[in-house]
């Protein structure tokens, strides 16, 4: 699937926010292939996102529940997600535009839910059609009848869905079963154990010896029962991953370990012919040169009808030659707000839109003065 439009509101500190993830229409030699889908050409998604602001503005929470729609869609159980129920005493809604590119459709989905469970699903549908264009094709959705609801008067015989969809319970197919996606998030909860981590990655050594010179090789040991790699270095010492624990961890830096789930990624991004994408400041230890690598790279593998969303506070990202609408910006104060430079007339990725990020004309740079305030104590 592809998401176009998303709108959250009461999940962490998301009130009423909206996120386009379209743009509205093609630039001319962009550095980002296929930006439309496959065989509607007239049809423009941002396949790269780049989410960028201070520390707590939303972009992880994004993640989160961009993944729980994820799973939501495919028909499970989603009540852990109650928890990020922002104010327990209303309910929270997420409304979700999105393409299955297989079935050649564009959905509408609208969900409630309340700290007990699911209380408001509504789904449209409609096919596309290769002579409309981004907005007309919005606009059928928008105003098409839905085909299913279920509230409290229309519960189809199901009186408590718990967090799981009834239409899909009831047989509807909200998304393809072949849809893939994949979120990495920045957890420091263990630092020897790998997260979702694939060995055999053809960029593992690659990435591994990019991080760290004193690297010598990265070979897969072929006697042991489990799936298993040992880091050679130059002084002799040896790191062992087995089955995705590292045994001696404190032999690599912080950022050498996460670029091991990096290689991972890229390694689901290539065997997957498309899917969704969303990398969670997994190279905070990394040296710019090095992230700004690996992000080409990602962009340059990337398949079609594919997209790659990646947080990040490193300001040097502008400096990639991709599309101003491939940025993102989030600030946050009470609630969170979304700010696309498309839209706000930077038409351009060039020196003017850095210089306005650094100069705060987003809001997305830290307020320092609490901090400042101890120099004069």
């Amino acid at each position: 699937m592809i998401f176009l439009k998303l709108k959250i509101d009461n999940f962490y500190m998301f009130k009423d926010t909206e996120f386009d993830f379209t743009y509205p229409k093609k630039i001319a030699n962009s550095t980002i292939e296929g930006e439309f889908l496959t065989d509607f050409p007239k049809i423009n998604y941002k396949k790269v996102c780049i989410l960028m602001g201070a520390n707590a503005s939303g972009k992880t929470s994004l993640g989160k529940t961009m993944c729980f729609i994820n799973n939501y869609l495919a028909g499970r159980d989603v009540k852990s997600f109650s928890n990020s129920i922002g104010d327990k005493k209303k309910s929270a809604s997420a409304e979700i535009i999105y393409i299955t590119p297989q079935s050649k459709e564009i959905h509408k989905l609208l969900i409630k839910f309340n700290i007990n469970r699911l209380i408001f699903e509504q789904h449209t549908v409609c096919k596309l059609k290769k002579t409309s264009n981004l907005k007309a094709t919005l606009l059928a959705v928008e105003n098409s009848t839905p085909y299913f609801t279920y509230d409290e008067n229309n519960k189809h015989g199901i009186e408590n869905p718990g967090f799981k969809s009834v239409a899909h319970s009831l047989g509807q197919i909200l998304c393809e079963q072949s849809s893939i996606w994949n979120y990495k998030y920045n957890d420091f909860n263990d630092t020897s154990k790998l997260k979702t981590y694939k060995a055999g990655s053809p960029f593992l050594e690659g990435i591994l010896k990019s991080f760290d010179n004193s690297i010598l090789s990265v070979n897969k040991i072929s006697e042991s029962e489990g799936d298993s790699y040992i880091v050679k270095f130059a002084n002799n010492d040896e790191v062992i991953i087995e089955d995705g624990t590292i045994l001696n961890h404190k032999r690599l830096s912080r950022g050498t370990i996460e670029s091991i789930e990096v290689a991972d990624f890229l390694n689901h991004i290539i065997s997957s012919d498309s899917g969704i994408f969303f990398l969670d400041e997994k190279m905070i230890y990394s040296h710019s040169e090095i992230e700004i690598s690996i992000l080409n790279l990602i962009v340059e593998k990337l398949k079609a009808n594919s997209q790659f969303f990646y947080t990040t506070h490193n300001y040097d990202i502008l400096a990639m030659n991709l599309p101003s609408h491939s940025y993102t910006f989030m600030k946050k104060n009470e609630f969170v707000e979304v700010l696309h430079p498309e839209k706000l007339g930077y038409t351009k990725n060039d020196r003017s839109l850095l210089g306005y990020v650094k100069n705060n004309a987003f809001g997305t740079l830290p307020d320092t003065s609490k901090i400042d305030n101890f120099f004069y104590h």
